[in-house]
């Protein structure tokens, strides 16, 4: 069943027998491996409960929230302490030196002057059967009990529901969820019913509200299926936001920065045409 953020939860055929069915579950499991630098895993070890700190926590999914995040959140004065590789295959490269657009690697990134400060890169959309394992994986070695998290998302404006004609829509434009203990207001409008968020990012959700972490949800509705300029500045504005004002780097080359990003998709993007 899904829960009230209507994420997608991995569904196997009934048409199989136990043994199939545990298998294909395990599969799913081990398909999404956490990797933490020697010196992170020292520092996990000699904690009393096994996890990180963690006072604020942004978590970004797919090019556009992750190129906003390299833009203006860890482009400098940051380093990478782990990954998440989802869905690798027997010959993919499992290392910390991935830098293609589509990479299957999401980073886990720590303020250099700020320890407890923490920002997951997803270069790409994690595929919805791999979000349970992932959120687990990740959200079990943080200790998020007096922190704040952000997730910035985006969707397509064809999935987005309202009355008003998606002509007249201007995307792209923001919408926001929150759990019940982030007492802080949204920089956007609520997302509207019977609108639902899908994926890893309604499993984060899902986790903040089950065990009360102060956590939002910010999606960027666009109406393009490739990277450009317009759908990662909609999400400048969160630059002053909680938790995201306290971790930020400024960038004086931010438009040079966002640039080379919808460049280096572009080129992917036009690699076979």
């Amino acid at each position: 069943m899904a829960t009230f953020f209507g994420e997608i939860l991995p569904v196997i055929s009934r048409a199989v027998d136990d043994d199939e069915e545990e298998e294909s579950f395990e599969n799913l499991e081990t398909s999404v491996k956490l990797k933490w630098k020697k010196e992170v895993k020292e520092e996990l070890e000699v904690t009393k409960d096994e996890k990180l700190q963690v006072d604020a926590f942004v978590l970004a999914i797919g090019p556009a929230a992750t190129g906003f995040t390299q833009t203006y959140v860890t482009h400098q004065n940051y380093e990478i302490i782990g990954a998440l590789f989802c869905g690798m295959k027997e010959d993919d490269v499992n290392t910390f030196g991935q830098t293609s657009p589509t990479d299957k690697t999401c980073y886990i990134y720590r303020k250099c002057d700020y320890p407890s400060a923490l920002v997951c890169e997803c270069n790409y959309d994690v595929r919805p059967e791999y979000a349970h394992s992932f959120v687990n994986q990740l959200m079990s070695c943080l200790n998020l009990s007096e922190g704040h998290v952000v997730i910035l998302s985006s969707a397509f404006t064809s999935e987005y529901k309202s009355e008003i004609p998606t002509s007249d829509m201007n995307p792209p434009f923001l919408r926001a969820l929150k759990t019940a203990p982030f007492m802080g207001t949204p920089l956007c409008p609520y997302l509207e019913q019977p609108n639902v968020v899908t994926g890893l990012p309604a499993q984060v959700m899902t986790y903040c509200h089950i065990h009360k972490v102060k956590a939002v949800l910010y999606v960027c509705y666009t109406d393009t299926i490739h990277l450009d300029f317009a759908t990662m500045k909609t999400f400048q504005p969160l630059v002053e936001t909680t938790p995201i004002h306290l971790i930020r780097e400024k960038n004086t080359k931010a438009s040079e920065t966002l640039k080379k990003i919808v460049d280096l998709h572009t080129k992917h993007s036009t690699l076979y045409l």
